[in-house]
């Protein structure tokens, strides 16, 4: 967002927490009393956040409320593609799409499941939802790369001397213990798609 002067950085934040948070955005004339600012600036940094492309903004002649829509990729979270759970394996860093879902925290992202070592929890090419945190106890399961690349999907238990213990669900898997200096923790288990439904919200229009 270094295109944006700190007051288009602002009224783009706004809109963008707000839609995050209950799926639609705010009132204009409510949001330029909220800003400070008069509604025909208001609207002229809409116009410039149209056109470099964060928002879209039709204006729809004197006396109809104009058009306001975020993308997807503002509001939605992002599916990042493959998590394995089961041998370690690289990431895949691109989204493949955006669950048009409300009310997560701020960086929430989706995994897609690629093996049964969390099975029966959580099964092959479910999309598993994570909050962007550290674990607040021990038996969470997390996303984690080991040695700063390798991604799995596993319960995390902190052990004593730095070190932790990766445990999977299925008990055909071994635990395997890693040192914290090899660890990265990207996000927290918060709950899972599966199925066509998983399609469906991919599918849905922004």
């Amino acid at each position: 967002m270094d295109d944006l002067s700190p007051t288009q950085r602002k009224v783009y934040e706004r809109l963008r927490d707000q839609a995050r948070r209950t799926g639609s955005v705010p009132e204009l004339a409510g949001l330029a009393r909220e800003l400070g600012v008069h509604y025909v600036s208001l609207k002229q940094h809409l116009e410039a956040l149209d056109r470099k492309g964060y928002i879209v903004f039709e204006s729809r002649g004197r006396g109809r409320s104009p058009h306001l829509t975020l993308p997807a990729e503002a509001t939605g979270v992002p599916v990042l593609g493959g998590i394995p759970a089961g041998p370690l394996g690289e990431a895949a860093p691109e989204a493949e799409g955006y669950l048009p879902l409300t009310g997560l925290q701020e960086g929430a992202f989706a995994l897609r499941v690629e093996g049964d070592s969390m099975a029966d929890l959580i099964q092959d090419n479910d999309v598993v939802l994570f909050a962007k945190r550290r674990p607040q106890r021990n038996g969470e399961i997390c996303a984690v790369r080991v040695e700063g690349s390798d991604v799995t999907l596993k319960y995390v238990d902190r052990l004593a001397a730095g070190e932790y213990a990766l445990r999977p669900h299925n008990p055909d898997y071994p635990t395997a213990k890693v040192h914290a200096a090899d660890l990265v923790i990207d996000g927290v288990y918060l709950g899972l798609l599966r199925g066509e439904l998983v399609h469906v919200l991919l599918e849905a229009p922004s």
